[in-house]
């Protein structure tokens, strides 16, 4: 696949609100895949705000981003923090130069592994709902072109997570529906932490089995989810796709 495939791959997919099996995690699981697959960056994750705008990581493409989300969240600073409250892109090219204005994300951030961040702003009609984050290994610029692609995909994102449910979107229901992005979140987690401990295996290894039960289902993950936490379906029915 060449990158003009790629492209119209990725913004296709963003854009996907119909599918059955397609919910808010979905989405920006696959926004933070693209983004990672498209430009210089290694690793990415979502955070989106509360009803106390106070960020919470949603998703991220690995464990060490994931913790350096949480970490942001915990201490309420950090690149993302800071897209998120001033609604303008953070870029920052090599940490080093940023140990007094993050004193205590920095560091966290550098013992992940990481040297680089550029965190843009997620919105929707004017409003602030969160913030994408994109990490290096390297000190990494991004040009005004990635920039733009990475800024577009997390726009068709951010609209598309606000109107999976096909209803009509007013705008005072553009929080209310980045909220409920966050429960379903939280629906996840706890379904997949039921398979984990179910079965004895690690979290990330009890959400693939999730997910991959949802896709061969053609149903969403957190309908799944819900199914699990409710004890409407055994943690061996997942375990067991074919049924």
């Amino acid at each position: 696949m060449n990158r003009e495939q790629q492209l119209t791959e990725a913004f296709v997919s963003l854009a996907d609100t119909l599918s059955e099996d397609v919910d808010p995690p979905t989405l920006l699981h696959r926004l933070v895949d693209h983004c990672v697959r498209l430009s210089p960056m290694d690793a990415a994750g979502v955070m989106l705000a509360n009803t106390r705008g106070r960020l919470r990581p949603v998703v991220a493409t690995d464990d060490r981003a994931a913790v350096t989300e949480l970490f942001q969240a915990q201490i309420d600073e950090g690149p993302c923090v800071d897209a998120y409250a001033t609604g303008v892109p953070v870029h920052v090219v090599d940490f080093a130069a940023y140990e007094e204005r993050w004193p205590s994300f920095v560091p966290v951030a550098r013992a992940a592994g990481y040297a680089s961040a550029h965190a843009l702003p997620l919105q929707v009609r004017g409003q602030h709902i969160g913030a994408l984050n994109l990490l290096s290994h390297v000190p990494t610029s991004l040009s005004p072109s990635e920039t733009t692609l990475l800024r577009g995909l997390a726009n068709v994102a951010s609209a598309a997570v606000v109107t999976w449910n096909r209803d009509l979107v007013r705008p005072t229901d553009i929080a209310t529906r980045s909220h409920a992005a966050l429960s379903a979140k939280a629906l996840l987690d706890t379904a997949t932490g039921m398979i984990a401990a179910t079965e004895d295996i690690p979290p990330r290894e009890a959400a693939r089995w999730l997910h991959a039960y949802a896709a061969q289902h053609h149903r969403r993950p957190t309908d799944v989810a819900e199914e699990l936490v409710r004890r409407r379906m055994e943690v061996a029915t997942v375990m067991n796709p074919e049924i």
